[in-house]
């Protein structure tokens, strides 16, 4: 097999230490002919993401009835509304309280299904985005993309667990986890080996001569999609720009920040922060510069705050009172992410669908509120390439069984990754 025959249905362009993958065109059989290589995967890649945010939810508004255009959906899902049709509202699932109950082990759990060690050994196991990464990672550029929006807590829990496993749901080993990217210029960078990118240079300035002749070649259609592409990519690196130019003018450096990139520290803006990752995200499934995304929202026993929500307190405080309207506008908060993601995924045609329709895109808390882990928070946005259906209040709450381990299984499977076992499960779950 040719080297490049698994990306050949993606244009690549290279110049001056950037490159910048477009996204699945129509004429891409037209270009292969060009450069010597097939093209002959017409098949939409299907791709996987979970998104986390830890202790709990508001519960009252987080609930779902009925299926198809009857489907009801709970306040917090409100953003969710215009892509129902293609959303399964999950109820019920649970992973064992040793894996997930309380607040120093769920993150690590979460995507696990193993109860993680306690004590100064670090043993936790490998988690379901990672195996991906394994099994399917040498088919993109980037095997995973690993991202977050809090910093990694250092020491031990009163528990006696390491607060690492707070800090983490991507493990590549059970002694592994893996580091998150917290920058998203830095994120950005990775995406598209823009290593020439520190000078503030666009990375389609980078490549605008290749992208003007790939332009002339493709059919009208196609030039719309690099159109809206192109635009895509250049409002995402004006935010940044414009992000760290806010947080250097409010640090007083006297550096001329217009032409550093990226900031030193993280930025301090955490809703325009988780904004621009979810685009990366987006960017990534797009030109399929990997198929695999992990981002932590926040960790557990989060010290995350949401000035920008009127709230001076930290997350985790704010969880201790789950029925209260400040940690309702905090879960709602999260859900508005999610939801931005997946609208974005859904506004991008691939095929004869969307990119969201061949993705199945997760969000998770691995408690329903706080210190109470009888069951998990659970969104599933996408049909990946058709594997199942959607726009479905699902409740597992009377189940038999409502193992989240057999929900992964299933996913596994139809992601092309099949196991005998996973967690706590040897069966893939029924009613998916």
């Amino acid at each position: 097999m040719h080297p490049n025959h698994r990306l050949s249905r993606r244009v690549v362009l290279k110049g001056l230490g950037a490159s910048l993958a477009l996204p699945w065109l129509e004429s891409a059989r037209l270009l292969a002919a060009e450069s010597n290589v097939g093209a002959n995967d017409d098949t939409p890649p299907r791709r996987f993401a979970f998104l986390f945010f830890g202790d709990g939810i508001h519960p009252p508004e987080w609930w779902s009835k009925g299926d198809g255009d009857a489907m009801e959906l709970g306040p917090v899902f409100k953003p969710l509304e215009p892509v129902k049709s293609k959303l399964n509202v999950i109820n019920g699932l649970q992973h064992p309280s040793s894996v997930v109950g309380g607040h120093a082990r769920g993150a690590a759990g979460i995507l696990t299904g193993v109860q993680p060690q306690g004590g100064r050994e670090i043993r936790a196991a490998t988690s379901m985005d990672q195996i991906f990464a394994q099994r399917l990672g040498d088919r993109t550029a980037l095997p995973s993309l690993v991202l977050a929006c809090e910093r990694p807590v250092s020491g031990f829990h009163e528990s006696g667990y390491s607060m690492m496993y707070s800090s983490h749901v991507s493990w590549s080993s059970p002694v592994s986890p893996v580091p998150a990217e917290q920058y998203p210029s830095l994120a950005f960078d990775s995406l598209f080996e823009s290593r020439g990118s520190r000078t503030q240079i666009s990375v389609l300035d980078h490549v605008l001569s290749q992208l003007n002749d790939v332009s002339r070649k493709v059919s009208k259609s196609d030039r719309s999609k690099i159109d809206e592409y192109t635009t895509s990519v250049r409002e995402v690196e004006q935010r940044m720009q414009k992000m760290q130019t806010t947080q250097r003018e409010q640090a007083d450096s006297g550096v001329d920040v217009r032409k550093l990139r990226p900031a030193d520290g993280l930025t301090g803006q955490l809703d325009e922060q988780s904004r621009l990752m979810c685009d990366i995200v987006a960017l990534a499934f797009q030109t399929d510069r990997t198929r695999i995304a992990t981002l932590l929202l926040t960790n557990n026993l989060s010290g995350q705050i949401y000035p920008f929500l009127g709230l001076r307190d930290d997350h985790h405080s704010f969880s201790h009172s789950w029925n209260n309207p400040e940690f309702a506008s905090i879960t709602r908060f999260w859900v508005e992410q999610y939801a931005y993601l997946v609208r974005k995924l859904d506004s991008i045609q691939e095929g004869d669908g969307t990119v969201l329709d061949n993705c199945c895109i997760m969000l998770a808390n691995e408690q329903w509120t706080a210190h109470n882990a009888p069951k998990v928070p659970l969104l599933m946005a996408g049909g990946l390439g058709g594997k199942w259906k959607t726009g479905r209040s699902l409740d597992f709450e009377s189940a038999r069984e409502r193992s989240m381990s057999g929900l992964y299984l299933t996913i596994m499977d139809r992601m092309g990754v099949t196991l005998p076992n996973f967690g706590n499960a040897t069966e893939q779950l029924a009613g998916i």
